[in-house]
């Protein structure tokens, strides 16, 4: 999601936040109901979604642990990064060598085996991620996303709020490109840094698929599951395409990789419009 605000400082920045905070209050004390505050609806030209991903998910039996590098595009100066995550997860940023010790043992270039991801025109700029955040309420999202005039949209806080109800947080990051677009037909590409994201599981769980952020439909994927055991686990929407065994950390796993191109969640249907602070 693109974030507009400038930066405001001292009594300015004081008197953001009371004015925010009175936004935030109206639509709490009218459930959400943005026709109550129209104001805090998403501007229409907002525009920045990840156009391709690349994960190995590590399970143990016990335990979770997945390592990713997201690239994103986007239209403005800067933006920020949003999804749920398990309230007992541990996330940090960390290094591409587990990425890049599995595709080195398949013989793998990762992301540029796929003819989508060879054909994007630019080469993604690299970019940092900063403020890190964690919301553990809607209150907290939308008074964040209001303070930086990023806006909600209803769809957007409606899936956040089914996440909050199963017990799950919000994580939140920044990044900004060195050299941004203003063209939709042009958008800056960005490579995040790696994450990674470790918790207590005695079942495979893959990631929910992005949200559309009005830029791309689609998401490039290349997936790995790494097992101590062998298992026939498929991905909810996307190919097998390779089996092996590789050896990480003095440790043989079993390799499952997945790979392809799939639709966003949260798109709209031929000759549905554009949805609004009313629906």
């Amino acid at each position: 999601m693109q974030v507009k605000r400038p930066s405001v400082e001292g009594p300015d920045f004081v008197k953001l936040v009371r004015e925010v905070e009175k936004k935030v209050k109206r639509l709490e004390d009218n459930k959400w109901d943005f026709k109550a505050v129209p104001e805090a609806f998403a501007a229409p030209d907002q525009a920045a979604d990840v156009i391709a991903k690349e994960l190995v998910h590590i399970h143990d039996g016990q335990m979770i642990t997945r390592v990713g590098r997201l690239i994103m595009g986007g239209v403005g100066s800067h933006f920020n990064l949003m999804g749920p995550i398990r309230s007992d997860a541990r996330l940090k940023v960390t290094n591409s060598h587990l990425l890049d010790a599995v595709n080195l043992q398949l013989g793998s270039d990762g992301l540029l085996d796929l003819p989508e991801y060879r054909r994007l025109e630019t080469k993604p700029q690299a970019v940092d991620f900063y403020n890190y955040g964690l919301f553990y309420t809607p209150r907290d999202l939308v008074f964040w996303l209001l303070l930086h005039d990023s806006g909600c949209f209803p769809s957007t806080l409606e899936h956040m709020m089914r996440k909050f109800a199963e017990g799950y947080v919000v994580q939140n990051d920044m990044y900004a490109p060195a050299r941004p677009s203003k063209d939709l037909k042009a958008p800056a590409l960005m490579a995040g840094a790696c994450l990674m994201m470790q918790f207590p599981s005695k079942v495979i769980e893959w990631m929910d698929k992005p949200l559309f952020g009005g830029l791309a439909p689609e998401t490039i994927h290349v997936e790995t599951l790494l097992t101590i055991k062998p298992s026939r686990i498929s991905h909810p929407h996307l190919p097998l395409v390779a089996e092996s065994k590789v050896e990480i950390g003095y440790q043989n796993y079993y390799l499952r990789r997945f790979a392809g191109v799939s639709p966003k969640d949260g798109l709209r249907g031929p000759n549905v419009s554009a949805e609004s602070a009313g629906d």
